[in-house]
């Protein structure tokens, strides 16, 4: 199942399916990391393949090299300084395997259209919108 969700995001982006699956695992890593942990279990439940994805992600995270603008968030931005931190790191790694801050933001509204089919509710908006100061940025409308 979770492969589907990884060939419309590779669709979406022209990323090879190697990458599209590197970037969400990327994500799903951070939303395990950051978001509520009771909404993120229940993502991890209702999407097969989910929870699987962030494990694999989980090597992106590790090491953080995030820079001094980084190391400086996490230090004094709290719950949501460390968040923003990881995603810096995270996001460093990614783009030297060419994948950019564009491509993970075309990704998001299919990942969030995937589990509104998967699951017929807005839940990855939702886990998205415990992460302290992050997540309303990430899901706001346009």
């Amino acid at each position: 199942m979770i492969q589907t969700l990884v060939a419309r995001a590779a669709d979406r982006t022209g990323l090879s399916a190697e990458q599209a699956n590197t970037a969400l695992s990327a994500a799903l890593f951070l939303l395990e990391k950051h978001a509520d942990p009771t909404q993120v279990k229940d993502l991890f439940a209702s999407v097969p393949g989910a929870e699987d994805l962030a494990r694999q992600g989980a090597v992106l995270g590790q090491n953080k090299t995030g820079g001094l603008v980084a190391g400086m968030m996490q230090k004094v931005g709290g719950a949501s300084g460390a968040a923003m931190s990881d995603a810096m790191s995270v996001g460093q790694r990614l783009t030297r395997q060419g994948i950019t801050t564009a491509d993970m933001q075309a990704i998001l509204p299919v990942a969030m259209q995937f589990v509104r089919e998967t699951t017929g509710r807005d839940l990855l908006k939702d886990v998205l919108n415990t992460i302290p100061g992050l997540g309303p940025l990430l899901t706001a409308e346009d």
